[in-house]
């Protein structure tokens, strides 16, 4: 009789901890994430300062620009963010203007992240925020 009541409970703990992957972004990120995304031969570091309803996206050399998304939308297989105008400037992060910012959430916490350019798309992951030290 114990055996009967545990194997449920087991087989739904271990069902809900499966999920817990997909379940990683039924809300937007919050904090400060870092990363490096790719196409073709270029990478090119990132820092994305997220808040609850928009991120601000920061991009190292060579293009040296921030430019700032508004929340579209979260649910538990996507957080989709569109770029707004670039706070300083340049080809690249002008380019980006209109454009969606896909991120989905990746088997070991991080986030992959994905958005059209101008000319191709970029690919590549994110780390979450350091763990504060007590």
């Amino acid at each position: 009789m114990f055996s009967r009541t545990v194997k449920p409970r087991a087989l739904g703990l271990a069902a809900l901890l499966g999920l817990l992957p997909a379940m990683a972004l039924a809300s937007p990120p919050q904090g400060e994430w870092r990363g490096l995304v790719q196409q073709a031969n270029s990478d090119v570091s990132i820092v994305v300062r997220f808040n609850a309803q928009a991120a601000n996206v920061h991009f190292d050399e060579p293009f040296s620009c921030d430019v700032p998304a508004r929340l579209l939308k979260a649910d538990d297989t996507a957080t989709v963010y569109r770029f707004s105008v670039s706070t300083n400037g340049g080809r690249f992060c002008d380019g980006l203007t209109g454009h969606n910012l896909n991120l989905t959430p990746a088997s070991n916490g991080h986030l992959k992240i994905a958005f059209d350019a101008v000319r191709n798309t970029w690919r590549g992951e994110l780390s979450p925020p350091a763990a504060s030290t007590p």
